[in-house]
């Protein structure tokens, strides 16, 4: 393995953290919060040299990676970036351990949005930094969603692979900064239109940004406590769900429709097999709470089915979606947004997929002679396609069970264990909330033990099970 490539491409990532970092700490001064800005610009000179130093140490590395390098780079990227995350929790006195701000990085990171912290009581710059780290988070699966797992034809039978984003093998790391760049260049440009539209519809300033940040990454965490609708309006609301939609959307499409600038493809947006099943997900959920709470909170059903179906899962309001029974809101959440997006779940396309070949088989069961090939979006797909579709199934579901033993052991009681499991590996950490509980229980309730397991499967869900299942390959270690 191309070690020191790996070590370079690490160098980079240690850099765009010191940088976000040194956003926050500037917004912190303008903001006066001068103890906190002072701080965060230690910490961002620490790690800006580390990474200075890693990158100066690797940079004559010939440019020459194979799949087990971008696969090593990609694990080792989502478990260590984490980790400098941490560091302003710690710094700013937030949390009691390290094992606690890492959970918190790794929530936000990942964009789960769970959270054991009350965001009343952070300052204003630990809650503009997890808002900045959620968005970056979503531009990093996103963009190793095109360049890595795509690429390497890991996430699905390649049917989700956009012209534009075709790449050689040779050049995965060479093209992580261009098509981030595009990425991160979406997302930005989502976020302050979202952030205008909510300053507009009467949000302030500051909480304005936090949401559009972590709207648009379906991360899920609030600048305050409560339901949103405590200081956003109506139309902000349905703004905000607007854009957590746009950011739970396959990143392809709306690359394809800004570059070619045709309306053609902004109907496309809402009328692509994806969109349709995120819009009978939100449909279901919709119909069931009016079943469940009548139509006096039809809008906050509405609003609430929007940002669930795209796993940012706002709280709009205090009677809401927590009435539709949990075990439909986990079905929806293990389900997940688009791919190639920055939601979570196992994707919509993966199951559209295999339940068209299901009914194609169940067709050949009739007729065993007759020939009945797979098509989708206007594609014949051969039935060898679908084998890394249904592995990924296979290991979505071993991966959740493993979840829910895991958390059971650290204490949990089974109810509990299976929705934090679910919560954890779909990447929707207000999933745990919305089902209320029995017991009672709250991330702020967690044990050190149960916060690692939570934070191991979220990583696990956000890198894609087959990534982590191929680590325990002998192939995968051989030259």
């Amino acid at each position: 393995m191309a070690l020191t490539r790996i070590i370079l491409w690490l160098g980079n990532s240690f850099v765009m953290c010191a940088l976000l970092m040194a956003v926050t700490a500037a917004l912190s001064f303008l903001m006066l919060d001068i103890t906190s800005a002072t701080r965060l610009s230690a910490v961002t000179l620490g790690i800006g040299v580390i990474g200075i130093i890693l990158i100066a140490t690797t940079h004559n590395t010939p440019a020459q990676e194979t799949t087990a390098d971008a696969l090593l780079f990609l694990l080792l990227f989502w478990i260590i970036m984490p980790v400098l995350m941490a560091v302003p929790y710690l710094t700013l006195g937030a949390v009691p351990d390290f094992t606690s701000a890492y959970f918190e990085a790794v929530s936000a990171f990942t964009t789960t949005g769970a959270s054991a912290l009350n965001a009343d009581e952070l300052p204003k710059a630990l809650l503009l930094w997890r808002s900045l780290i959620q968005w970056f988070g979503g531009v990093c699966v996103a963009t190793f969603a095109v360049v890595i797992l795509a690429a390497l034809n890991l996430s699905g039978t390649g049917v989700h692979r956009s012209m534009l984003f075709t790449l050689d093998k040779d050049e995965l790391f060479k093209r992580l900064i261009s098509i981030g760049k595009i990425v991160a260049g979406i997302y930005a440009c989502l976020v302050v239109l979202c952030w205008l539209a909510l300053i507009i519809t009467g949000t302030d300033f500051f909480s304005a940004l936090c949401l559009a940040l972590s709207g648009v990454s379906t991360g899920g965490l609030m600048p305050q406590s409560g339901g949103i609708s405590h200081y956003v309006g109506r139309i902000g609301a349905f703004c905000l769900a607007i854009f957590t939609i746009l950011g739970a959307m396959n990143i392809s499409i709306l690359w394809d429709f800004i570059r070619l600038r045709k309306w053609r493809n902004f109907l496309v947006l809402f009328s692509s097999p994806e969109s349709r099943g995120f819009f009978v997900l939100s449909a279901v959920l919709f119909l069931l709470g009016l079943f469940m709470v009548g139509p006096a909170q039809g809008y906050t059903l509405f609003i609430e089915s929007l940002f669930f179906a795209s796993t940012a899962g706002f709280d709009y309001d205090i009677i809401g979606l927590e009435m539709v029974p949990s075990v439909v809101l986990i079905a929806i959440a293990l389900i997940g947004g688009s791919a190639l997006s920055t939601a979570g779940g196992i994707k919509i396309i993966r199951l559209l997929l295999l339940f068209r070949h299901l009914f194609t088989d169940l067709g050949r069961l009739t007729h065993p002679s007759r020939l009945i090939p797979v098509s989708f979006k206007g594609q014949q797909i051969p039935d060898r396609a679908f084998l890394s579709v249904w592995m990924y199934f296979f290991g979505y579901t071993l991966f959740f069970g493993l979840a829910v033993l895991a958390l059971g052991a650290t204490g949990l009681v089974f109810q509990d264990a299976v929705v934090t499991g679910a919560a954890s590996i779909a990447n929707m950490g207000p999933l745990l909330d919305a089902t209320l509980p029995e017991s009672g229980v709250s991330y702020a309730d967690f044990t050190n033990p149960q916060k690692i397991m939570s934070a191991l499967f979220m990583l696990i869900g956000r890198v894609e099970v087959l990534a982590v299942l191929i680590l325990f390959t002998p192939s995968f270690w051989q030259r």
